[in-house]
């Protein structure tokens, strides 16, 4: 069976280790960044099928890496699931103009997470092709 490959994007290493865990104990595997910029790295090296990430980090924040992956043709279809331990009134709206498929309240119940991650994979595999998906991939590593 194939496992999807989640980039988790966290700032703090406790939260980061335990989301982590939690992930791989539901059948992912994980690749772990501390911020925007390290998680852009990542997926220079191996574009994740989602990417879960936190909304409060240093640097360029959440909806910023959500715009980025959303510009770049070989990213602009990977799901995007992110985390926020602030809830504001308009979270939601600029979660949905950067481009992010689904927003969750920290901390964030482990099955209300892997139900989530599982929607939003479903929801992105009805959307592209696996041939549309192998075509992205490899020209991004390139």
């Amino acid at each position: 069976m194939n496992h999807p490959l989640i980039l988790l994007v966290e700032d703090d290493p406790e939260s980061r280790n335990g989301y982590a865990e939690l992930l791989e104990r539901g059948g992912f595997r994980v690749t772990k960044s501390a911020s925007a910029e390290d998680a852009i790295t990542a997926i220079g090296q191996a574009v994740p099928d989602a990417i879960v990430t936190d909304i409060a980090l240093p640097g360029k924040d959440g909806f910023v890496l959500a715009q980025t992956v959303r510009e770049h043709p070989q990213t602009r279809h990977v799901p995007l699931l992110a985390m926020t331990a602030y809830w504001a009134a308009d979270v939601q709206d600029r979660a949905q103009r950067a481009g992010i498929n689904a927003t969750l309240l920290k901390p964030c119940q482990p099955e209300h997470l892997i139900a989530e991650l599982n929607r939003v994979l479903q929801q992105s595999r009805d959307q592209v092709s696996r041939p549309e998906l192998a075509a992205y991939r490899s020209t991004f590593e390139s």
